[in-house]
């Protein structure tokens, strides 16, 4: 069992590396792959799990949201609704009343949720082990850094294709691998994270310390150098977040946490160097069209896709148009200012849950968030039992997922396959490990 083990952690490895590599994981072949992968992870686990026993089961608290949402995604695909006129959403070309108004996006969502919650299980099931936590802070991390120079290095030398080989669609705005600098950010501010509060927190080495800072100023340096604002604001408040702790632990601790709060000043200082010199004038102006307020064209052109969002959720509020089905109730409510494409997402992740899902879709979310707000309070009640490194996994994990909840007011990035992997395996990060696991011999029993 323990070779099986191995096997899906090492499959959960390089997953986490190829998604974001095959452009995020966004086109049909990458995410037919993405899946089937997906079922194979989950029935080697339901294997493990079955024929040893003895093995705890993961929390799956965290995960109850998540079958949740993926029963209400089936629940829809039931044929419960009733169509009210011949010009119904698809009732003309469909013989369908399915609570979804596109049962086939629907179905293709659920697939995807579906896939997610197969690598959550592993994830929650092998990320029990430090070990293995190690591994994969030091992948992502790996991972991040490698990413943030490529990008860097691509962007330099832009020739119009991705990784210098494949033409770039003229309606894209690429970074890295990925076709929105949006969503490169955002996988950005899932990274950066870890190895900082690593760096910062955890007992390691002044050579390995500077190992961590160096993949943490390439990273950072890339996610300004993609002018994503969102990502920008995400990642201010992310340093502030982190700022904070530092000084709560220095503070707590009575001594000074490795002088936390001057590396950060000192590594803020060298990513607003690197980035000002890889592109000075482009970040500026990025700056000043916020000047513009609210007729600024991504101001403007997202705020018409919220408007419309409002209104189709008022006109099926209970459990939305179906998971998926956005793109096609769309042009009922507004137009896309895409050329020549339709309008795929609502540029709000928490807003298109309630256009897809409804009511009962925001509630879900809502149970996901609390389950995770108080296990990470019930974490920061016992950090003290911990060792350095547990503490700075769950540090870097919390600001991570910070910096994300925040870019995702204004963007999608949860719709990308690869983002909502890396997040859910952060999320995974931070769940474990109990106190039972991580408490010395010596304080246990006592709890």
């Amino acid at each position: 069992m323990k070779k099986l083990d191995s096997l899906l952690f090492i499959n959960l490895l390089l997953t986490a590396v190829l998604a974001p590599l095959a452009y995020g994981t966004v086109e049909p072949w990458s995410l037919a792959v993405f899946e089937l992968n997906a079922l194979l992870l989950g029935v080697l686990l339901a294997a493990r799990l079955t024929f040893e026993p003895s093995v705890a089961w993961p929390n799956w608290r965290l995960a109850a949201p998540l079958l949740a949402l993926l029963l209400l995604a089936a629940i829809q695909l039931l044929p419960l609704r009733a169509a009210t006129s011949a010009n119904d959403v698809f009732q003309a070309t469909q013989d369908w009343r399915t609570l979804s108004l596109d049962a086939q996006a629907t179905r293709e969502s659920a697939v995807k949720l579906l896939a997610l919650l197969c690598y959550f299980g592993v994830a929650l099931h092998l990320l029990r082990d430090a070990g293995r936590r190690r591994k994969l802070l030091i992948t992502l991390s790996a991972l991040g850094g490698s990413l943030a120079l490529f990008a860097i290095v691509q962007k330099l030398t832009w020739n119009g294709k991705f990784y210098w080989l494949r033409p770039a669609s003229p309606y894209v705005a690429p970074f890295g691998p990925y076709a929105n600098y949006n969503h490169f950010a955002g996988l950005m501010e899932l990274l950066w994270p870890l190895p900082f509060a690593y760096a910062l927190f955890a007992r390691v080495e002044a050579g390995q310390r500077t190992l961590w800072l160096f993949a943490v100023v390439l990273m950072a340096a890339a996610l300004l150098f993609s002018l994503s604002r969102g990502g920008m604001l995400a990642f201010v408040v992310q340093l502030a977040a982190l700022l904070w702790l530092a000084r709560r632990w220095q503070r707590d601790e009575r001594r000074r946490l490795l002088s936390a709060p001057a590396m950060i000043g000192l590594i803020v200082l060298l990513i607003a160097v690197m980035a000002l010199w890889i592109g000075a004038d482009r970040l500026l102006w990025r700056f000043q069209s916020l000047g513009q307020g609210a007729q600024e064209y991504s101001v403007v052109t997202r705020l018409e896709y919220w408007r419309a969002a409002g209104r189709m959720f008022l006109d099926h509020p209970i459990a939305g148009v179906g998971l998926g089905a956005f793109p096609a109730v769309y042009p009922r409510y507004g137009h896309s200012s895409a050329k020549l494409e339709r309008l795929e997402q609502t540029h709000n992740d928490y807003l298109q849950l309630l256009t897809d899902a409804g009511a009962l879709g925001g509630l879900l979310l809502l149970w996901f968030v609390v389950a995770l707000l108080r296990q990470m309070r019930r974490q920061w009640l016992e950090l003290v039992y911990l060792r350095s490194q547990e503490r700075a996994l769950w540090a870097g994990g919390c600001i991570a997922l910070l910096g994300i909840a925040v870019h995702s007011f204004l963007d999608f990035n949860l719709q990308i396959a690869a983002n909502a992997l890396v997040c859910l395996l952060i999320v995974a990060l931070v769940n474990v490990p109990t106190v039972n696991e991580a408490l010395p011999q010596r304080h246990r029993g006592t709890e």
